[in-house]
């Protein structure tokens, strides 16, 4: 007996049976090839249509999926589809009463598939297999948004900002200082310690590995104004650094001129914030960190010119130096500006808290705000325009340049002609890897572009003698790609 799950108007005509779907196609079955004709429903047990993937739930354990895999069920038949390259076809039998079915596999016999329908409304889909729980959806649509409702089922898909930012993590306001959580109670400055700040002599505690420190002629504006282009990260761990000092030359130009004075005499005064949030002075000499051979480890420009970027990097490490607040390798975003603005407010966004609109808004509206803007990703290797995803890194979100996109995120490594930049397609997959840190922009908000742009990086030649990212930073990549500590 054939049986066949019609879902729309069926019309009987001589010459066979035409089924007209809700989604517009049409199919014909001949007459001659029917014995009968059996119509079911879901409430005897049976599953009817189009099914696409959301996630997949076994225990803690959740793999998001997009709505490319999906089943369909036409009465004996299942097909399994948009798993990769194949489509695979079953003959599946019913048991109504125990809410069961049992599928095989046409051209695998040791394929079998013995699965449970623990729900089944108009919109949803369980089927459980052992432990673990399949969720399907009548949309593609709604399977890529589905992860949302696990997360948050209140949670509706909105435009209104101030929606949005409810859903934000990890605030570090704080009532004791307003650098932020991370720096209550911490040491408080004394005359002795501005006095060993103020002293260009007094050099850092070494880095990464790196063990000299090399006079290095400085070119602090190559371009004529601070840009992204001059931080190109190194030999030093600290990507989020790296990230807010390409956010400041994005959306803080004449801030940076702001707070580095050149004294004339080969040493540089950074205005910067003690742990108190109390303006503190920074000098340093015109010495870099440099490996054994003198090759500087610290960020550069293109072309290995010292910059601004350089100045501020070795201003940090002074200030860690004295204050001990942080290390330098692995520093968080929301531990790295407030040094220089004196305001540590941050909230943040994890991957999969909101819609892919969502995101874009806040991003949008937050850089708009003036806000340093600092992110990364949990799949490594996704294809982004160019480039591709890193792991265990941080990159500086910046306005979309092309319609294809929905934002960019620039890696501080500041490879290949596009210098970094991360086109982020409206790929949920893509869009749900990423995390977001947004800090108040404080100090530098006076100085924010009045019309800001997409990002055009600068015509630049790269030359065979420039400097990459170190084996090291790159090895750390490769063995600790889930690592917290960004590097």
């Amino acid at each position: 007996m054939a049986i066949l799950a019609m879902m729309g108007f069926v019309q009987v005509c001589a010459q066979g049976i035409i089924v007209h779907m809700k989604d517009g196609s049409t199919s014909i079955f001949s007459s001659s090839e029917m014995d009968s004709i059996t119509t079911v429903t879901t409430e005897d047990g049976y599953i009817l249509g189009h099914w696409y993937l959301g996630f997949w739930k076994n225990g803690d354990n959740v793999v998001k999926f997009d709505g490319t895999e999906y089943m369909t069920f036409a009465g004996k038949t299942l097909i399994w589809g948009g798993k990769g390259s194949t489509t695979d076809t079953y003959n599946v039998t019913f048991y109504p009463s125990r809410k069961y079915f049992v599928a095989k596999n046409v051209n695998n016999s040791s394929d079998i598939l013995r699965w449970y329908v623990t729900k089944q409304t108009n919109k949803l889909l369980v089927l459980k297999d052992g432990d673990a729980y399949r969720y399907f959806y009548r949309s593609k649509e709604a399977a890529d948004n589905a992860i949302m409702e696990l997360n948050d089922p209140s949670h509706r898909e909105t435009d209104n900002i101030n929606t949005i930012l409810r859903y934000a993590s990890g605030k570090t306001k704080s009532s004791v200082t307003p650098m932020g959580t991370h720096f209550e109670n911490r040491h408080a400055t004394t005359d002795e310690d501005r006095a060993w700040l103020l002293d260009p002599a007094n050099e850092p505690n070494t880095v990464a590995g790196l063990t000299r420190w090399v006079r290095k002629t400085v070119k602090l504006y190559p371009y004529g104004d601070p840009v992204p282009a001059d931080v190109n990260q190194h030999a030093i761990g600290d990507c989020c650094a790296m990230a807010v000092f390409a956010s400041f030359a994005y959306l803080y130009p004449d801030f940076i001129k702001h707070i580095i004075t050149d004294n004339g005499n080969g040493s540089y005064t950074v205005a910067m914030y003690d742990p108190q949030g109390q303006p503190v002075e920074v000098c340093i000499s015109n010495k870099f960190l440099c490996d054994t051979n003198g090759t500087i480890g610290q960020v550069t420009g293109k072309n290995n010119v010292v910059t601004w970027a350089t100045v501020l990097e070795k201003a940090l490490i002074k200030w860690q130096t004295r204050y001990e607040v942080d290390g330098v390798e692995g520093i968080g975003t929301e531990h790295v500006s407030p040094l220089f603005t004196g305001d540590g407010e941050s909230f943040a966004f994890a991957p999969n808290s909101l819609y892919t609109s969502e995101l874009k808004i806040a991003i949008d509206y937050s850089l708009t705000q003036g806000n340093i803007c600092v992110g990364g990703f949990n799949v490594p290797d996704l294809q982004c325009g160019m480039l591709k995803t890193v792991t265990g890194h941080a990159f500086t979100f910046m306005l979309a340049d092309n319609e294809n996109s929905i934002f960019v995120m620039r890696n501080p490594w500041g490879i290949e002609s596009v210098d970094g930049k991360l086109e982020i397609p409206d790929d949920r997959i893509i869009v749900q890897s990423i995390d977001a840190r947004i800090v108040n922009p404080g100090a530098a908000a006076p100085y924010l572009r009045s019309d800001l742009q997409p990002y055009t990086p600068p015509a630049f030649v790269r030359k065979s003698t420039d400097l990459g990212v170190s084996e090291r930073l790159l090895r750390h990549h490769i063995e600790f790609p889930n690592s917290s500590e960004l590097w």
